[in-house]
Formats: C-alpha cells, sequence, structure tokens
C-alpha cells in the first residue's frame, strides 16, 4: 500500500507571530508589555523580541521607552483608509452571491444607503427563465423595504434618529404604521433578518441579511425576492440559512469578524398598508 503524502505545510511561524502580536495589541484597551504579549500569544519572550523589533522598525508598533510597553501605530488605519471599505466589500462579495443565486435558484441583489435612499449597487441572476429581478442602480424608500428596514436596523439609535428626521417617508406614517415600523427594527435586531411577505406587489416575498460590519463603515444588505406561488419555491427557512451561510462567506472574504448571527426561525411581518405603491419591486 502506497504511502500516503501529508499535505505541503506552506505555514511562516514568523509572519504568524507577527500578525497575532498586531491582532492582539488591536484588541488591547492599553498598551502591554513584552511578558504580557508573551503569556496572551503562547510564544516565549525571547521568541517574541525580535518580532517586535521588526514591527516597531516597521512602523507597525511603537515602544514607551520609559515603560517598555507596546501599542500599535496609525500606520495600519492609514494604510487601510487608502482602501474604500465598501468597494472591497461589494468586490468580494460578487463570486459568493453568483454562487448563492445558482444554489437556491433565486435573483439576489445587494443595495446599500445613499443619499437617504435604498441604492441597489449589485445583483446575481437567478438561472430560471422566470425570475424576478432588479436593476443595479434603481433606488427604493428605505422605510417601506426590506432592505431597507435591515440596513435602518444596523445604525446606532443616533444615526437612525437623524436620516429619519429627514425621511419624508417616514414623516408620513401614521401612528399605528410607526409602531408598526418600530416593532420591525427591534424584530430585525433581535434576529439579524429581515422578512416581508406581500409589501410591494402580491406574491412576493422579500428576506434580507446584513453583509459587512457597521464598525469600519462598510455595511451593505444581501437580499433575496422569491415568489410566493412558484411550485419551485424554496423554504423560507432555507433561504434565510443560504443568506446567512453567503453573508459568512462575504465577511470572511473581506477580511471582517462575523457580524452575522446564527440562523433562526423568522416570522414574516406584515406589510405597511400605503396608499401609494411603488411601480416596482421593493428588496
Amino acid at each position: 500500500m502506497a504511502d500516503m503524502k501529508s499535505p505541503p505545510n506552506y505555514s511562516v511561524p514568523a509572519l504568524e507571530k507577527g500578525l497575532a502580536v498586531l491582532e492582539l495589541l488591536a484588541r488591547a484597551s492599553e498598551p502591554l508589555s513584552l511578558s504580557q504579549i508573551s503569556e496572551m500569544t503562547a510564544n516565549s519572550a525571547s521568541q517574541l523580541f525580535r518580532t517586535m523589533n521588526c514591527l516597531v522598525e516597521g512602523g507597525y508598533v511603537i515602544k514607551d521607552e520609559i515603560h517598555g510597553k507596546y501599542s500599535l501605530t496609525l500606520k495600519l488605519f492609514e494604510m487601510a483608509n487608502r482602501h474604500s471599505p465598501m468597494k472591497h466589500l461589494l468586490h468580494v462579495a460578487n463570486l459568493p452571491i453568483q454562487e448563492l443565486a445558482r444554489s437556491i435558484r433565486e435573483s439576489c441583489h445587494i443595495s446599500i444607503v445613499q443619499q437617504g435612499q435604498l441604492l441597489v449597487v449589485g445583483q446575481a441572476d437567478s438561472p430560471e427563465k422566470v425570475q424576478i429581478s432588479i436593476s443595479v442602480g434603481t433606488s427604493f424608500p428605505l422605510v417601506s423595504t426590506v432592505s431597507g428596514r435591515l440596513l435602518l436596523a444596523a445604525m446606532d439609535d443616533i444615526s437612525l434618529s437623524t436620516i429619519l428626521e429627514e425621511d419624508a417617508d417616514y414623516q408620513q406614517l401614521l401612528d399605528g404604521e410607526r409602531n408598526c415600523f418600530w416593532d420591525r427594527i427591534e424584530a430585525i435586531r433581535r434576529t439579524g433578518v429581515s422578512t416581508a411577505v406581500d409589501e410591494s406587489f402580491i406574491g412576493l416575498q422579500d428576506t434580507a441579511v446584513l453583509i459587512g460590519n457597521p464598525s469600519v463603515g462598510a455595511t451593505a444588505a444581501l437580499a433575496v425576492t422569491q415568489l410566493t406561488a412558484s411550485r419551485k419555491r424554496i423554504d423560507s427557512k432555507e433561504i434565510v440559512a443560504a443568506l446567512l451561510q453567503c453573508a459568512r462567506q462575504i465577511n470572511k472574504r473581506a477580511g471582517l469578524s462575523d457580524y452575522v448571527r446564527l440562523p433562526i426561525p423568522v416570522i414574516p411581518e406584515p406589510a405597511i398598508d400605503h396608499t401609494e405603491v411603488h411601480p416596482h419591486a421593493r428588496i
């Protein structure tokens, strides 16, 4: 019997130590000594000595000459700000959403908040002959769309209040409609999922989850719109699970921490009644 060859090992221990130190210092609330870094990274001080010197010489870390403790400089921040987080997020999302569309056989879309509106910035078409598709560049109201409410729910309270004060659609809501809106925001914050049936058109169900991370200024909604009467329609729980798996894959490709919540059963939200129906399918 032929010997089983072990897979090649391409690890670079010195680089791994340096990255571990940078991540540790990024999480630390105060400068750390070499002994503290050694303990927290499970490396000996002698092993880390050259690593720390290299990081200091490269300008990534600064050493307090009085107390001998280390902290991050702004070099990583400067490097990160040379690239648009949103552009990077959308770039790395392209392949995963194409795979998602193929696996669930439904079109999916990515939207962001732009100038007080929900703007569609990416899409992947279903392989089916009959499909629901939203054109890139189309904009919709925030408060009356599944993706819009998801992105609003991801905002902090101050940002949310500020944007709603200038939102004409929100200002026109009656008291009962506002109560329904806030119930939805709270539900989305609990579950991490936004969904609704028959909100824009009878026979459509919209489901959306968050991609990116609000803390780095790169947040978007990943959504699927289904025909509820289709014989090939996938169960809502399966759609949610597929969306969350895709969102995690996108965040991993973007190098972001896992902001996505675990999939849980989701009850579709009732639609807010409007006297005027938007002429396009809302996501």
